[in-house]
């Protein structure tokens, strides 16, 4: 009865999984390495146990899309605010794709893109990255073209490389489509497109607070375009979708940017010295990257180290399923220590 009820591009969907496993560290999800200060977290707690539960949000979180503007410097009517960046790229398939229409990315690439793509029963059309994970501009820029949205992940995931922005823009530039650079790992590599917005009406920039913000159990992120963009977007997200708790917490956890920046450039430079210590290890391969992960390779099985390290009490992510991704796991940054003893089990490994 299930194909009566459900549409056929669901049912033929694989469902998203991450497997996991009993863990001492955790570094599968790209997740920040820090949880926040108690006394800020008590400061939060505070605020929302004087809110008011028994009423509903604002049904446009107003202020937070006007502090959200001013950091981006752009208008606030150009800020789309959403329960991760995830459901405002669900916004922006719902209000432009339909059957057939034909949506660009990368490959390999966020699995998540091609499972909206499916979803509204489109052509997902793959511009696949090199053997060093660099883009093909003209692939790229061809394949684009006449594409009803092209996403780009930049940093990428789960690669970890970047695309110049001039790429970007001469994708823009030509597409007779949206484009959306999707830059969950911004804060990572500090190149931004969101200067292109000020150019390009047809420009999408979404962001998370689940990263470098250390926000993923808040679910809460958005999305940066053009103003008569954004109301659009805005019609195909469910009235009061941004919670009390989401709100309170992110407004006051961002007059903390400075440290969230200071982390951030803490875990670039753990990234740089975990990658050039697994790098000494014969038979090992770790990816210079450009975000808060990195693939290895290695002369065994990507099951094979997922399984050595999780015997040893570490949680990594085996993305061997993806294409061009065969051979690779990929490590999330951890805290000093963390990467200490993830060195040290890798060296150990026989």
């Amino acid at each position: 009865m299930l194909k009566y009820w459900i549409q056929k591009d669901v049912l033929n969907q694989p469902p998203y999984k991450v497997k996991t496993t009993s863990y001492q560290i955790k570094l599968n999800q790209n997740e920040s390495p820090w949880d926040w200060p108690i006394d800020i977290k008590e400061s939060i707690s505070k605020s929302i146990l004087a809110s008011d539960w028994n009423r509903y949000p604002n049904l446009i979180p107003m202020e937070l899309k006007k502090k959200i503007g001013e950091i981006n410097h752009i208008d606030k009517n150009g800020v789309v605010i959403g329960k991760g960046s995830n459901e405002i790229l669900q916004a922006v398939f719902t209000a432009s794709i339909r059957s057939k229409d034909t949506v660009v990315s990368l490959s390999p690439t966020f699995a998540v893109y091609k499972i909206l793509v499916k979803q509204k029963g489109a052509i997902f059309i793959e511009s696949k990255l090199d053997s060093n994970f660099e883009v093909d501009p003209s692939d790229l820029i061809s394949k684009s073209r006449n594409a009803k949205l092209t996403i780009i992940c930049n940093p990428n995931s789960p690669t970890g490389s970047l695309l110049p922005l001039s790429v970007i823009e001469k994708v823009a530039k030509q597409t007779s489509g949206l484009v959306v650079v999707d830059e969950a790992y911004v804060d990572f590599s500090n190149v931004t497109a969101v200067r292109l917005l000020l150019s390009f009406t047809n420009l999408i920039v979404t962001r998370t607070f689940s990263k470098a913000f250390a926000m993923a159990g808040f679910r809460i992120g958005y999305g940066l375009m053009h103003n008569e963009l954004a109301s659009e977007i805005q019609k195909c997200l469910l009235p009061f979708n941004v919670d009390v708790p989401s709100i309170i917490a992110l407004n006051a956890l961002l007059d903390h940017s400075v440290e969230v920046q200071t982390r951030a450039q803490k875990i670039c430079t753990e990234r740089d010295r975990i990658i050039s210590e697994l790098n000494t290890i014969p038979g090992l391969k770790a990816i210079q990257s450009h975000s808060n992960f990195f693939l290895v390779s290695s002369k065994y099985t990507p099951e094979n180290i997922f399984n050595y390290c999780a015997n040893n009490g570490i949680l990594i992510r085996n993305v061997s399923s993806y294409k061009g991704l065969e051979q690779y796991n990929r490590i999330t940054v951890g805290t000093h220590s963390e990467n200490n003893t993830l060195i040290r089990i890798l060296k150990e490994m026989p």
